[in-house]
């Protein structure tokens, strides 16, 4: 062997040891960041603590396992709303109690036609013991048309403005014309849009966004056990999908997250017992890999940055202590 060719091995060594060198030191940042994501302080903006859900989950055990997954706030809504009390009190105050206007739980499917609803919301507000109203489910085919004032509908807005306090509303539809006009009405309002409209895909959500400065949105319910199952917003492996990647990079100040602990799995019913607090460390972690995906600075305004603001929290005095 001659001395060239004993110099062509030794540079490729040297390429393969630095190739294997350049592959360990985007690894280890890789698995820096993730971990960094897993570790980040998160706020929960979409919980529900209902009776299906008491029955087998004590309030101690729900705040265990928010806590487990570092959540230092949370918002939670429930049927019956007095059940969001409960999960707030045993919190000490780091999980913030919302007004459900299901005053029984079959009501959640016409809400919008219960006469008793805005007195019984506006007494819940003056109590000044909730401090928002839903979420409230606006599903196109079933709901009153929104292109027209409806009293209780417009009038639950009306309440938010009145009061200044947030509105969740889970308005579903094949487009976002359905919840246009509705937040068109009410520029005022601080709506969220649970879900980011469930089923639309990022660019319905975008159009929406833009016509509606006022609307932000929540990821609740996008991960793969619920709404992901038809419309993801990772692929296979986990990355987040480029459309989305623009949706939450072009929107990354107006949007939020949360577990949404509401199932339904194996052979059980509507009227069964409901074991959503099963999944939520499971649902927070499918969170946390697509936020570690993206700039340190956008992560920590979808984990926790942005809702604070929109929450108007102050850190110091209203989060929990970690």
């Amino acid at each position: 062997m001659n001395i060239f060719s004993v110099k062509k091995i030794s540079l490729k060594l040297n390429n393969l040891i630095y190739m294997a060198a350049a592959i360990i030191l985007l690894y280890a940042a890789s698995s820096n960041q993730m971990m960094a994501a897993e570790m980040q302080p998160f706020a929960d903006t979409h919980l529900h603590y209902n009776a299906d859900q008491a029955e087998i989950t004590e309030t101690g055990d729900a705040l265990r396992v928010l806590i487990e997954n570092n959540v230092v706030f949370g918002i939670v809504s429930s049927r019956p709303p007095a059940l969001a009390l409960e999960l707030a009190e045993a919190s000490g105050g780091w999980i913030i109690p919302f007004f459900m206007p299901y005053l029984e739980a079959e009501r959640k499917a016409d809400w919008f036609f219960d006469e008793r609803v805005l007195p019984a919301a506006r007494d819940a507000l003056a109590s000044g013991r909730y401090k928002g109203l839903g979420e409230m489910h606006l599903i196109s085919g079933f709901t009153p048309s929104l292109k027209h004032r409806n009293e209780i509908i417009d009038g639950i807005l009306d309440l938010a403005e009145e009061f200044d306090v947030p509105a969740l509303i889970h308005a579903e539809a094949s487009s976002h014309l359905y919840f246009l006009p509705l937040c068109q009405r009410h520029p005022r309002a601080r709506i969220v849009w649970v879900h980011a409209g469930s089923r639309l895909r990022p660019s319905r959500v975008g159009k929406l966004m833009r016509a509606c400065p006022n609307v932000w949105a929540d990821l609740s319910a996008r991960d793969h056990m619920r709404y992901g199952k038809t419309n993801p917003i990772v692929d296979d492996d986990g990355k987040l999908l480029p459309e989305w990647h623009d949706l939450v990079m072009e929107f990354q100040d107006r949007i939020m997250l949360g577990s949404d602990p509401y199932y339904y799995e194996g052979t059980a019913t509507w009227e069964g017992a409901n074991t959503g607090w099963n999944h939520v460390t499971e649902v927070l972690a499918f969170h946390r890999r697509w936020l570690s995906q993206l700039p340190v600075d956008v992560r920590q305004k979808l984990a926790l940055g942005n809702a604070v603001r929109f929450y108007r929290l102050s850190i110091e005095k209203d989060l929990r202590a970690n």
